[in-house]
């Protein structure tokens, strides 16, 4: 562990809080660029070289805007009045809203605590951003802003003489990240400060499930990073929970299809159809997420992701999608087997219906001509006589 040093603080640092809320299936980010152009909205993303010697970057880039907010208090330290408004394609939308920190580093377990479920900081969060989903609502595909989404603390902290280490022992950062005022046992402080990523000696990030600490001289692309992995994970839980539902409106409607006659079979028809549009929305929102920022390989901004998806178990939400869309799939191929099987059904009965007419034609046919041949005898046999 690194020893303290006396005197660390966190004047000139940040908290910032993310909160990321699903607000529409997705945006126009042209369309939506030019209704914000009265709040500065601009698309920005990543920046190159330096630690971004790829040049990574969103594809599309986001559309970012600012929006007055009422202030927040939490554990004595107010926010700022402005929130930070990201707006993805994929129909994501992510507000920061800053805390400028002072005093001791040790303080920052009391603010961490205070901003765990902080309803006040939920609320200004969503307001801002259905603020500026009404902004922007004729460029969105069905528009509709969750109750509830993702929050996430970083705490953004200056670089000081010593390294970025020093004065935050292993103890602290952990109690920060885990949001607990109280000492942990040492089991848990490996654990909370077990994902650390650094490119030089001046910079530092330690990120947890919670909450994220930055040591950094320009933390904006790292904060970009944790702020869409936040955002990854709010769109990968509300994905999950639209799969839930799907699966339990595709059970009802396997099981209905295949009990009791259906003539023409336009129930199950219909259960296919809605199944399969389940389906297409599912992969279509899968694919946007995890296209809009492709991070791979070894270098820092790539190991900094990794790190925030692996600590905020984004890929075992993944995993849970793959797994419910294949059992979405399955059901969809059996309500498609029985919409086969009825449509086989009635061609069958038409063919025999068909037969039958024929036959009963073919006899009608046959007692006719009988019948005008017996007349036909008849007439001869009276004109014979005469």
């Amino acid at each position: 562990m690194t020893a303290e040093v006396p005197g660390r603080t966190a004047d000139g640092g940040t908290c910032h809080v993310f909160h990321a809320f699903e607000a529409a299936f997705a945006v126009d980010l042209e369309r939506a660029e030019a209704f914000l152009r009265a709040h500065d909205g601009t698309r920005t993303g990543l920046a190159g070289g330096g630690r971004n010697v790829g040049g990574e970057d969103f594809e599309p880039r986001p559309l970012r805007t600012s929006v007055p907010v009422a202030t927040v208090t939490a554990a004595g330290i107010a926010s700022t009045a402005t929130a930070h408004v990201t707006v993805f394609d994929f129909g994501a939308i992510s507000v920061r809203i800053d805390f400028p920190l002072a005093g001791s580093v040790e303080a920052l377990t009391g603010l961490s605590r205070a901003l765990v479920g902080n309803a006040a900081l939920r609320d200004a969060a969503r307001d801002a951003a259905g603020r500026v989903l009404a902004e922007i609502l004729p460029a969105c595909q069905r528009p509709a802003l969750s109750e509830h989404g993702e929050d996430y603390a970083v705490f953004s902290l200056p670089p000081v003489a010593g390294g970025p280490r020093a004065g935050l022992p292993d103890a602290l950062m952990a109690r920060i990240l885990r949001a607990e005022e109280g000492a942990l046992g040492s089991d848990e402080v490996r654990d909370a400060v077990a994902s650390v990523v650094g490119y030089s000696t001046d910079d530092l990030a330690v990120v947890d499930w919670n909450a994220a600490i930055l040591v950094d001289p320009s933390p904006g692309d790292a904060l970009a990073v944790l702020e869409f992995a936040n955002v990854e994970l709010t769109e990968m839980r509300w994905l999950d929970g639209r799969l839930d539902r799907a699966l339990d409106e595709a059970v009802r409607a396997a099981a209905d299809s295949l009990r009791g006659p259906r003539v023409l079979g336009i129930r199950v028809l219909h259960h296919a159809r809605r199944i399969a549009e389940m389906q297409v929305d599912a992969v279509a929102l899968y694919e946007s997420v995890n296209n809009a920022l492709k991070l791979l390989g070894d270098q820092w901004l790539a190991r900094l992701h990794q790190a925030a998806v692996r600590r905020m178990h984004v890929d075992d939400w993944e995993r849970s999608i793959l797994r419910k869309s294949e059992a979405l799939d399955s059901i969809y191929g059996k309500i498609r087997d029985r919409q086969v099987q009825v449509r086989a059904e009635l061609l069958e009965w038409i063919i025999i219906a068909l037969i039958a007419v024929e036959i009963v034609l073919f006899v009608a046919g046959c007692t006719t001509v009988s019948g005008t041949n017996r007349s036909q005898l008849n007439m001869v046999s009276v004109e014979r006589e005469r």
